[in-house]
């Protein structure tokens, strides 16, 4: 998929997400998260990691629109 955040092109693929955060350890998360590889990350984390950007460079819903459109499912804290 190729997405622009920010002035900059990015392309990337689900495959290529799931890749780069495969031992990772998830951060605690406050409302929402993505599962990879059996762990629950927040969105925010994943694209990050991912894009190589600091935490302040996008929103949670930037992170979550690109997430979902990539195919994942976006679930919610259930307590």
């Amino acid at each position: 998929m190729r997405f622009i955040l920010k002035n900059k092109v990015y392309e990337i693929s689900k495959d290529d997400v799931i890749e780069k955060m495969r031992g990772v350890q998830p951060e605690v998360f406050r409302k929402y998260y993505i599962q990879i590889n059996n762990m629950q990350y927040p969105p925010k984390q994943i694209i990050a990691r991912v894009l190589e950007l600091g935490r302040v460079e996008f929103t949670t819903m930037d992170a979550i629109n690109i997430l979902k459109r990539l195919g994942f499912e976006l679930e919610g804290n259930k307590s």
